[in-house]
């Protein structure tokens, strides 16, 4: 993922950037450890641990979809 956006929030940053699926750009936002922000511009490999963990909303309206 293209980091494109950090916001640090004490102990947590929430990392917002682009991965490119196809021949298109995704956008996405990933929770980080706020002591060890990526920085801005940098790549970061993004991992799920579980689905339990994923949150997807949709672009539009911003309401949480079903994830399994």
């Amino acid at each position: 993922m293209t980091v494109e956006l950090v916001e640090e929030l004490g102990a947590d940053a929430y990392v917002h950037g682009s991965v490119r699926v196809g021949k298109q750009a995704e956008r996405f936002v990933v929770r980080a450890d706020g002591c060890t922000p990526p920085k801005l511009g940098e790549t970061v490999k993004v991992a799920i641990a579980s689905l339990e963990d994923v949150y997807a909303l949709h672009a539009d309206t911003g309401l949480r979809l079903p994830t399994g």
